[in-house]
């Protein structure tokens, strides 16, 4: 209560500029609620308005390029990207976003790039090092795609996304017998819904 009376009392530009935040704030995070609920024109609309509102909002910046991604307005997509990482090129979300583009647009070269520099500043990143494993996979790269997935492994043994994916790549490189104990650690995650996956 102190601490909103502090600002209350503020100059009539000062306390402009913290309404204005807050209210940004707001709109960020109604953009994040309808998200979560497949919304995301709307969810769009309110990421719009927070950057409106606070121009310089990277969180806000990231979840609008979220958005459009997830709307399939891809074009969007990358602009809103290219805009968050401007100000922050080594952004984490920003590069693991680019990454899911490149490879919705099978640009495998953008994609790797993307998801290579996530997995360089946080080398335990499951997503990232999952999506890596799996372009490598694609051109039958196993002896890469194997140290990926069990990086993402490692990093978390019960997902059920680089359980699987790593018992495949091993089981096409003759390592049956490996292969086999994690698609059983597989079923028994899926069945007792104890996994967690990557979507």
């Amino acid at each position: 209560f102190g601490f909103a009376i502090i600002f209350f009392y503020a100059t009539a530009s000062g306390y402009s500029d913290i309404a204005l935040r807050e209210e940004a704030y707001r709109a960020n995070n109604l953009g994040v609620a309808l998200l979560e609920q497949y919304k995301h024109d709307e969810a769009i609309e309110r990421f719009k308005r927070a950057l409106e509102l606070k121009s310089d909002f990277q969180i806000a910046k990231i979840n609008l390029a979220i958005a459009f991604y997830n709307a399939q307005k891809l074009i969007e997509a990358k602009k809103a990207v290219a805009d968050a990482m401007s100000e922050s090129p080594n952004s984490l979300q920003a590069n693991y976003i680019l990454g899911l583009i490149g490879r919705t647009e099978n640009n495998q070269p953008e994609s790797l790039a993307a998801f290579l520099r996530v997995a360089a500043i946080d080398a335990s990143d499951v997503g990232a090092n999952g999506n890596i494993g799996e372009i490598f996979s694609q051109p039958r790269r196993y002896a890469e795609a194997i140290t990926y997935f069990q990086i993402a492994f490692d990093a978390e043994p019960y997902n059920t996304t680089a359980i699987y994916n790593l018992a495949t790549v091993l089981q096409r490189t003759g390592q049956r017998e490996r292969a086999a104990g994690l698609l059983k650690t597989f079923q028994i995650l899926r069945e007792n819904v104890a996994g967690t996956s990557i979507g």
